[in-house]
C-alpha cells in the first residue's frame, strides 16, 4: 500500500492558479493529490513516482451534473476531489486537449463571479445584525465583526481584481 502524506497549506480564493503550481510541484516531487480536506488546506497526497502533471481547479456554485463531468473527462481530465464546490482536475502533461480547462475570459471569470456572490450576499444579509451588535457597545464583539467584515471586503477586492486581470489584453 502507497503512503499517505497529509500537508496543510492555505491558498486565498483568487490563488488558484498558485495552488495549481504547489500541487504540479508536489507531483515532481512523487506526491500525487489523492483528497481535499478543511476548507482546502488540508491536501492529502499519496506517495508514488514523480510525474509531470497539469492540474486545474474550477469552481461550481452548483452541484455537479453528469454533463460537467463528461465534458471535462473528454478533453482528457481525471475529476481528483470536490471540496465545497470546488473542483480539482489534473491530467498528464501534454495529455489533456488543452492545458486550460477555460480558454475565454467569460468562462474563466465565471468562478470568481461565484465567488464574490458567495462574499457579498451574507454580507448584505448580515448588515442590520452588524449594525445591531455595533451599537451594543461591547468592544470584544464589535472587534471580532469588524475584523470579519474587513476580511470578506478583502477576499472581495482580491477576487475582483483578479477577474479584472482576467478581462486585461495581457492576461
Amino acid at each position: 500500500m502507497n503512503k499517505l502524506v497529509w500537508k496543510f497549506k492555505w491558498f486565498w480564493d483568487d490563488a488558484d492558479h498558485t495552488c495549481e503550481r504547489w500541487l504540479e510541484q508536489q507531483a515532481r516531487a512523487g506526491l500525487h493529490l489523492k483528497r481535499v480536506h478543511a476548507l482546502r488546506m488540508l491536501f492529502v497526497f499519496e506517495r508514488g513516482e514523480p510525474a509531470e502533471v497539469t492540474y486545474r481547479i474550477d469552481f461550481r456554485l452548483t452541484r455537479t451534473d453528469a454533463h460537467y463531468l463528461q465534458l471535462f473527462e473528454d478533453a482528457g481530465w481525471q475529476r481528483v476531489d470536490e471540496q465545497l464546490g470546488w473542483q480539482f482536475w489534473r491530467a498528464p502533461a501534454g495529455m489533456a486537449r488543452t492545458t486550460e480547462i477555460f480558454t475565454d475570459a467569460e468562462s474563466m471569470g465565471r468562478k470568481y463571479k461565484y465567488l464574490i456572490v458567495l462574499f457579498v450576499v451574507p454580507l448584505l444579509l448580515q448588515l442590520p445584525y452588524t449594525v445591531k451588535h455595533l451599537a451594543s457597545g461591547r468592544p470584544g464583539l464589535i472587534a471580532m465583526v469588524v475584523g470579519l467584515h474587513a476580511l470578506c471586503f478583502y477576499c472581495v477586492a482580491r477576487l475582483v481584481k483578479r477577474l479584472r486581470s482576467l478581462r486585461s489584453p495581457g492576461a
